[in-house]
């Protein structure tokens, strides 16, 4: 009794420790979760409790940031590639192997006390095929068996091939008469290429009696994510005699006809039934199909939409009206993704109402503002509008900005928007067929209702890339005359409302149509008036003016910087973001860093011509620095290398997004790229006749698309025969474009170098050319900065390349490569500290001399910049610093001292050569000075060009200036002095 007692207590106590522990906070997570090769997984966890946030880290080390979290909303630099349930699971999107491996979960809960928890994700490969194979003995299949006969003894060999991880096998032996078998170890050889293994085993048989056999089964160990079932194998063996057969009775036949009759028949009767009543209901239902499908229409209109025209009060809507209104409904939906622009392959389509910027025009002769067109005075005067621009100067821009002002009803709101991409269509296109394949299939069912609408009310068509049409025209004045008398007498009299896109070119709409006003933008090419007919107003669209910029500039950083979210809850983790530069930005900050780094390179003067890059590289620029968060991180966007790849690969993913291209095309891509890069470096070479040997027609018109070529003139010549043609009516879209190609896929000799090395000291061109090898790791590029070291006055751009190189060990291992010349003693003159690219390359460039103990001989500063850099200079090792014609004022000449006398590396000799230097210093300035020399012991002295013998030193003692040999004989004579003093004093003590 007292036990039962006792086990009823303890049963009790353990029941209420369960009900604590299970309102408490609580986590875990399966230890080991697999995942076939390409496929998703969730990783879910079981968490208890009320939390705040949850965050997921690579490994076990959680004092590291969190790759991604969940707080709000999902974010994190490894958001896209995974992503994140609302209860906290982690989703792997497509497995690969190096997602294999351990992950953390970190649970921060609303009492703050957090959970942690770890799991194993292991990607398998399934064997192919899924099941096991015999050897040639037997051709068995995952889905049968075989049978075999043998006559003597043998082996029988069983493989599974291409699984990770490996996989076992085994043997299953059944039936087994007069025959035994000997199981040998299983063999497993891994595949490197593909980190999966196949397995092999081996089973020997040996005939014991004159007949028997045995049934033979291969089986695969079992996973979760493959159906690898056993192979079977029926080995027999009777000398002299065939495999044995049953044959069937004749009772047996018998029975089973029956069977086949009672069962099968009927069952054909029934379907053969249904089949017929369905064809009848289906036949007497076709005639109505039509009245039930536009009840439906009406019905699905509802009262939600707007009229597109005011009704008189106390009328109803009609059966046209409101088709009139689905219509518009459906195109405001349609369009709705026409709303957003994707600048960046990594970024997010972002709305264009965030920073559209309008910019300045051309209409006809005078200068004007872009958001004059849309006013309704200049749609009355211009019912025919040709907008000019060249790639990237706003075209597609303000074509969405006007579909976003029309879905907001902002603009014709009583007028139905037709936005038809000419690429997509031809002169013979039927304008409303083109908008009924736009549509939800079911909503009209033929084109002639559309046609009705467009008829009875205003519409708004614009046909965008005009340019892209033309391309494909290769007669474009018989098409007009062809459309100028669209229809003929023996035509059905139906034809004559077909509305075409060659009528709007041709500006010949037929009669019953209301007033239709059309829009066409296009590229500035030749031939225009031959497609796009007069009369129309010009606009040519211009580039940002500097305030227009600005404000385009303004637009981007706030809406970065408004698109993170709130910080993580968990303060330790706040904290470690904070530690890795991950604070959070505002918008004045933000901005203030995209200047900077625009300024750095100057690229707003570089890509003034080219706005499309400029804004590129704004977006790029402003995405780099602020992550999904909302937080500041420190990135370097400083080499021109990184920056004009960037610009390449956004221009790529845009033509790609544009015309929805095949898997082959990114392909063909880097194939051009290479080609042009051939290409480039013979422009670069200015030969007499540039040929386009090996670029075909295609290549240029894709090219020509996607952004690295515009088009200067009509190309002359044959067409389908590029390869006779000269470069003369295309250039590259910038100049950066053809140095960077011609650096990263052009053959660039020793020789080749050295050519353009004598070129470059009037040209920068060239120098580019080097930066971007250096900057793509060419394979020749030492022979190009042996040449830049050793040649006069090209010791600055040797600097450039150096600090182009991507990554530091790179850049210490070619430093020291060249170490022998560095150490030459040659002037080495800094100059152009008046670019901030260059004066972060000469600060580069010295730490590296630093780490790597390298020896300067001579480095001569001549601009007043230099003073300024000093001051966060790593010096190396330098024999003399030498100020050449400068103007040093008594300030700047204490803070020459000062700086180099912080540093750790003292220059032996410091020169000011012909410089203007204060004679007399003030107290303050002695006092400063005589602080300085105290942490370190500087020489200094001044020479004038004009008087080469004579250098005077500047006096610590006497803060003043005296020749060399006037110092001399005063340090002798004070020395005297001294030990005449010390002798004196000696005697004294003596006696």
């Amino acid at each position: 009794m007292a036990r039962l007692v006792d086990f009823t207590l303890f049963l009790i106590v353990v029941s209420a420790g369960c009900l604590e522990a299970a309102e408490s906070d609580a986590l875990y997570c399966d230890p080991t979760h697999e995942v076939e090769l390409n496929e998703s997984i969730i990783l879910q966890c079981t968490i208890s409790g009320e939390y705040d946030s949850i965050y997921w880290f690579w490994g076990t080390d959680t004092s590291s940031v969190p790759f991604i979290w969940l707080d709000d909303t999902v974010g994190g630099e490894g958001y896209g590639e995974y992503n994140m349930t609302d209860d906290g699971a982690l989703v792997i999107n497509s497995a690969s192997l190096h997602h294999e491996g351990i992950y953390t979960i970190w649970v921060y809960f609303q009492d703050e006390s957090h959970k942690t928890a770890e799991t194993n994700v292991l990607v398998t490969i399934a064997p192919t095929p899924p099941c096991p194979t015999f050897n040639a003995l037997c051709n068995a299949t995952c889905s049968s068996g075989c049978s075999v006969k043998v006559s003597e003894d043998g082996e029988i060999m069983c493989f599974i091939n291409w699984s990770r991880p490996k996989t076992t096998i085994g043997w299953n032996i059944t039936d087994r008469s007069g025959i035994s078998f000997s199981v040998h170890e299983a063999e497993f050889v891994y595949n490197a290429d593909s980190d999966t293994w196949n397995t092999t085993l081996k089973l020997d048989y040996t005939l014991d009696v004159s007949a028997g056999g045995a049934t033979i089964q291969c089986v695969a160990s079992e996973r979760e994510n493959w159906d690898t079932s056993g192979t079977t194998m029926k080995l027999y063996y009777a000398i002299g005699r065939d495999q044995p057969t049953a044959s069937p009775t004749p009772q047996e036949v018998d029975t089973g006809f029956s069977i086949i009759i009672v069962i099968v028949v009927p069952i054909i009767v029934v379907i053969t039934v249904i089949v017929v009543l369905y064809c009848m209901v289906r036949r007497r239902r076709r005639k109505s199909r039509r009245e039930l499908e536009r009840t439906e229409d009406d019905e699905n209109t509802g009262e939600e939409m707007e009229p597109l025209t005011a009704q008189p009060r106390g009328s109803q809507t009609t059966k046209d009206q409101r088709r009139e209104q689905l219509l518009v409904s459906l195109l405001r939906e349609l369009y709705e993704k026409e709303c957003f622009i994707k600048l960046l392959p990594w970024d997010e389509p972002l709305p264009i109402s965030s920073f559209y910027t309008p910019c300045n025009c051309k209409i006809g002769q005078r200068q004007a503002n872009i958001e004059e067109i849309l006013s309704s005075n200049f749609k009355f005067n211009h019912d025919r509008v040709l907008i000019l621009a060249d790639l990237g100067y706003g075209k597609t821009t303000f074509t969405k900005h006007v579909v976003d002002l029309w879905r907001s009803r902002g603009y014709e709101q009583n007028t139905i928007l037709i936005i038809v991409p000419l690429r997509e269509v031809n002169e013979d296109t039927r304008l409303s067929e083109y908008v009924l394949h736009m549509l939800p299939r079911g909503k009209f069912r033929i084109a002639e209702e559309i046609e009705d609408i467009l008829r009875r009310n205003d519409c708004h068509v614009l046909l965008d890339g005009l340019d892209e049409l033309s391309m494909g025209m290769s007669d474009p004045q018989k098409n007009n005359d062809k459309l100028e008398n669209p229809v003929s007498s023996s035509e059905n009299e139906s034809d004559k409302f077909k509305l075409l896109i060659g009528h709007l070119l041709t500006g010949n709409i037929p009669h019953p149509y209301k007033t239709i006003n059309v829009w066409v933008t296009s590229r500035e090419i030749d031939g225009t008036d031959s497609h796009f007919k007069l009369p129309y107003a010009k606009v040519i669209i211009s580039a940002f003016s500097d305030q227009q910029l600005n404000e385009y500039i303004t637009k981007v950083c706030n809406h970065y910087s408004e698109s993170g979210e709130s910080k993580p809850a968990d303060p330790s983790l706040r904290s470690r973001m904070l530690e890795h530069g991950e604070e959070r930005v505002n918008a004045d900050d933000l901005m203030k860093r995209v200047t900077e780094t625009l300024e750095f390179n100057d690229m707003s003067e570089e890509f003034a011509s080219a706005p499309l890059l400029l804004i590129m590289i704004i977006h790029i620029i402003a995405s780099k620095i602020v992550d999904p968060k909302g937080r500041m991180k420190t990135v370097e966007l400083t080499k021109l290398t990184t920056i004009v790849q960037m610009v390449i690969t956004c221009l790529e993913s845009r033509y790609i997004q544009k015309i929805q291209v095949r898997e082959h095309e990114p392909r063909l891509l880097k194939s051009l790229e290479e080609k042009l890069g051939r290409l480039a470096i013979r422009l670069r070479l200015k030969d007499s006749v540039v040929s386009m040997d090996g670029i075909s027609k295609e290549d240029i018109d894709i090219a020509l698309a996607v952004g690295l070529l515009r088009r200067t003139e009509e190309m002359t010549g044959n067409r389908g025969n590029l390869a006779v043609l000269s470069f003369s009516g295309i250039r590259f879209y910038h100049q950066y474009f053809q140095e960077y190609f011609a650096a990263k896929y052009a053959e660039v000799s020793r020789y080749t170098a050295r050519k353009l090395s004598v070129e470059a000291s009037d040209d920068d061109q060239p120098i580019r050319l080097f930066k971007f090898m250096a900057g793509s790791d060419h394979p020749h590029l030492r022979d190009v900065l042996e040449i830049l070291l050793t040649a006069h006055n090209m010791w600055n751009n040797f600097i450039d390349c150096i600090y182009e190189i991507e990554g530091n060990t790179k850049q210490e291992e070619t430093v020291k490569h060249f170490k022998e010349d560095i150490e030459k003693r040659v002037n080495r003159n800094v100059r152009y500290l008046d670019k901030k690219y260059h004066r972060e390359a000469v600060s580069t460039y010295f730490d590296l001399c630093k780490r790597t103990n390298i020896k300067i001989p001579i480095v001569i500063f001549r601009e007043d910049a230099a003073v300024d850099l000093l001051e966060h200079l790593a010096l190396p090792v330098i024999e003399n610093l030498d100020f050449f014609e400068l103007t040093v004022g008594e300030d700047t000449f204490v803070k020459i001292i000062e700086y180099i006398s912080r540093k750790d590396n003292i220059p032996v000799n410091i020169k000011f050569t012909s410089c203007v230097v204060p004679g007399q210093l003030s107290d303050s300035a002695k006092k400063r000075i005589q602080t300085a020399c105290q942490r370190k012991k500087l020489k200094i002295t001044k020479k004038n060009l004009g008087n080469p013998g004579y250098e005077e030193a500047f006096d610590l003692p006497t803060f003043g200036w005296s020749s060399v040999l006037q110092q001399a004989f005063t340090r002798i004579y004070w020395s005297a002095n001294r030990l005449h003093d010390y002798m004196n004093a000696s005697e004294g003590q003596l006696t």
